[in-house]
């Protein structure tokens, strides 16, 4: 009795862990608007959920399902190619009857009718996808071949059914798919920038600097170090030699004093010349003007006689 008892309970716990697996991830649902037209058409869904490979266990990965009841208009397609009108896609978070809804979050992108012609309905679809799941942005790009024809003028319209489009989603003679489009998907998330270290690295200062110790006047703060702590660019070492000494303190602190009375004792002023002693200097100076006072009158006798 109880062996049956703990059997069914372990029954239970199985169903509901398969349950919670199974519906983990977040879907996001695909429209599309050909051209002109105003309604959009469903597409199908991505979901992005846990992988169930081995290989990646636990990472997250995008699958795409076409929906089942959705069918291309091969009609409005072709007119949409021969008009060069464009191919928009859009992508919800829920699913609505009414995209157009003011409310409705939703993002789009649109390429040009002819390049997904070209590209013969292959595409890629990539998700911008936030922390939290909100759908940020889509891109879409058509995946047209370095072979393929430059314009969509010689193209097989898409209501003949080419085989290189339809032939791909053909199993054993019958449709498989009424959306004949080869999609590949993926998605983008956050990525978290690089951590800031709060804490200063362990080094000294660039010469000229010295480190201003803290305490409680001028560090009040808890996160950037306690009273009496060490510096943050490590211990400092004492000075030694020279820089002990009081005449190295008191240079390097009134530099800008000592420098220019050193300079001035290197370029000192000009002696005066000596000057003569006593009455001798006198005479002399007596006798050359004499000298100067003969020699102006013997220029001015010259000048009247000529």
């Amino acid at each position: 009795m109880i062996a049956s008892r703990l059997l069914g309970v372990l029954l239970w716990a199985l169903t509901i862990e398969f349950s919670i697996a199974s519906d983990a991830g977040k879907s996001y649902y695909l429209y599309h608007i050909l051209g002109n037209e105003t309604k959009p058409t469903p597409r199908g869904t991505i979901t992005i959920a846990p992988s169930d490979s081995d290989n990646n266990s636990g990472s997250l990965v995008a699958t795409y399902h076409p929906a089942e009841s959705a069918q291309l208009d091969l009609v409005a397609f072709d007119r949409m190619v021969d008009s060069g009108a464009l191919y928009t896609l859009i992508v919800t978070e829920q699913k609505h009857d009414n995209v157009h809804k003011n409310k409705v979050h939703k993002v789009a992108a649109s390429v040009s009718g002819c390049s997904v012609r070209r590209s013969n309905l292959r595409e890629e679809i990539t998700l911008s996808i936030g922390p939290t799941g909100k759908l940020m942005s889509v891109s879409y790009r058509p995946l047209i071949s370095p072979l393929a024809a430059k314009t969509c003028d010689y193209l097989m319209p898409l209501s003949d059914k080419p085989d290189v489009i339809f032939g791909r989603n053909k199993q054993d003679g019958e449709e498989t798919n009424l959306m004949p489009f080869k999609t590949t998907v993926s998605f983008e998330s956050h990525k978290p920038m690089m951590e800031i270290p709060t804490v200063l690295p362990q080094s000294r200062p660039p010469p000229g600097l010295n480190w201003y110790r803290r305490n409680a006047k001028n560090n009040p703060s808890q996160l950037l170090g306690s009273d009496g702590g060490p510096p943050p660019f490590g211990d400092e070492e004492p000075p030694t030699g020279l820089q002990s000494t009081f005449l190295y303190r008191m240079v390097t602190r009134y530099w800008y004093i000592v420098l220019p009375l050193f300079i001035m004792s290197l370029f000192g002023g000009v002696e005066e010349p000596p000057s003569g002693s006593g009455e001798g200097g006198g005479v002399a100076t007596a006798a050359g003007g004499a000298v100067a006072a003969g020699g102006a009158r013997q220029t001015q006798r010259r000048g009247k006689r000529d």
